[in-house]
């Protein structure tokens, strides 16, 4: 007998909209004698976190006598459901011990949503198409859920930048699957290129990486503090032509590419071979590219970074701008259309301002690199308050105009911060200056 299977849905969400898709995964080969568990979790009560779920998911497991052997159960979760399932994991269990064998995740926010910070009103209208009034909308799931959050960080260092990988061959054999196209009609409202309308490509997809560094009070790199890493694990990326974040998942008369339901049939019957090393890549994911080469390079080429700026005080810097040039010289033109094509959305975190995510479009950084033969790019950072003793006695040093500073891109380091589809994580450390004039001890 095949592993039983658990479907966990997503914020706003209930069991009853996955009837359809729990009907196909009843009907396949190796589920047709297995039981199929809906989870039903409350996403809407202001005071319910991501640990209280991942608690309250651990004691009704085991009320139902779930199996928890290792890789006994396979698991399918949707948009939110992916946080919840990834906390329950790293709470409860270890990459080594745990009872999940596959993982599915279908238009997973890993690295949250676009939509999260406008709430539940503008989510309900555009998405849901309801407009009901309510009092609570899920705050604490929100807060997590929301672009450049520290809970989403904080997970992505447990279970893809830990000591141990949790993915892979002999570990949990996960598969992300999502859309590249948007919503029609009203729903349009909530469409960003680069996303199935809800969840970015590159914040479903967990195949991320990590820069970490330390600047000096003129913003050049410490020695030894720079750092480059890339996730743990092998994980499958599926990017479904013309699915959107419902029918991705057989809603709204999803779905629409026929390959959705032959890749979620496959992604739940993939075993350790399929995750064996194949050059770069590995088995399974050269299937999934096999059943559409052009699916990635069709779909818009966007990447992110969320970036976390403190000082060596443990301070939150919250008022900043990051900089990007190629040189200290004079360069308006080039810099004008660096911000306007290839930078094209920032949003810092609603509760803390130290972490943002910035949104890139790729084919213009690639119209840039060949029309100015970009040879390194300069990140630095402006970050208020401003140190200019002895009117301001303690802040940040910038960067000078005539000079640069700050992390030095070479080419090989764009093609590796910048890539399709994907998140870096960037935890910059600054030099927080203090005059002599802050404090005296006099004779």
């Amino acid at each position: 007998m095949g592993n039983p299977v658990i479907i966990l849905h997503g914020w706003s969400d209930n069991s009853r909209s996955f009837t359809a898709i729990s009907k196909f995964i009843k009907q396949l080969p190796n589920k047709k004698t297995v039981h199929l568990h809906l989870g039903d979790w409350l996403s809407m009560h202001d005071d319910v976190t991501y640990t209280d779920l991942a608690t309250a998911m651990q004691r009704a497991w085991h009320e139902m006598g779930l199996p928890t052997a290792d890789r006994s159960i396979d698991l399918v979760v949707h948009s939110t459901g992916a946080l919840v399932a990834r906390q329950w994991l790293t709470q409860f269990y270890s990459a080594s011990h745990n009872p999940v064998k596959r993982f599915v995740m279908m238009a997973p926010a890993n690295f949250g949503s676009h939509l999260a910070h406008k709430g539940r009103s503008f989510f309900g209208r555009a998405v849901k198409g309801w407009g009901q009034p309510g009092f609570q909308t899920g705050t604490q799931i929100l807060k997590g859920l929301e672009l450049a959050s520290p809970y989403s960080q904080q997970l992505a260092f447990q279970d893809l930048f830990g000591e141990e990988s949790w993915y892979g061959a002999g570990k949990i054999l996960a598969t992300v699957m999502t859309g590249n196209t948007g919503y029609s009609g009203i729903s349009a409202i909530a469409n960003e290129p680069g996303s199935d309308g809800t969840v970015r490509i590159s914040g479903a997809n967990l195949n991320c990486s990590r820069i970490e560094l330390a600047l000096d009070e003129q913003q050049c790199v410490l020695p030894g503090s720079l750092r480059y890493s890339t996730s743990k694990g092998d994980i499958a990326l599926a990017i479904l032509d013309k699915e959107n974040h419902s029918t991705l998942v057989f809603k709204d008369k999803g779905p629409v590419n026929p390959l959705t339901e032959t890749i979620l049939a496959k992604a739940l019957q993939v075993e350790d071979t399929d995750y064996q090393s194949l050059g770069d890549s590995f088995g399974w994911q050269q299937q999934i590219i096999s059943l559409d080469p052009g699916a990635a390079e069709r779909s818009p080429q966007r990447s992110q970074v969320i970036c976390q700026l403190t000082d060596h005080l443990a301070n939150s810097v919250q008022d900043y701008f990051v900089e990007f040039y190629r040189t200290g010289k004079k360069d308006e033109k080039f810099e004008q259309q660096l911000y306007q094509q290839f930078l094209c959305g920032v949003h810092a975190y609603s509760d803390n301002g130290a972490y943002r995510t910035l949104y890139f479009d790729l084919a213009s950084l690639t119209a840039l690199r060949q029309r100015y033969q970009l040879d390194k790019l300069y990140l630095s950072f402006n970050a208020e308050p401003h140190y200019k003793p002895p009117r301001q006695p303690v802040g940040y040093a910038g960067v000078a105009a005539t000079a640069t500073a700050g992390l030095k891109l070479e080419p090989e380091n764009i093609d590796w911060v910048f890539i399709p589809h994907q998140t870096v994580l960037l935890q910059v450390v600054m030099q927080r200056s203090i005059d002599a004039s802050v404090f005296k001890l006099g004779r």
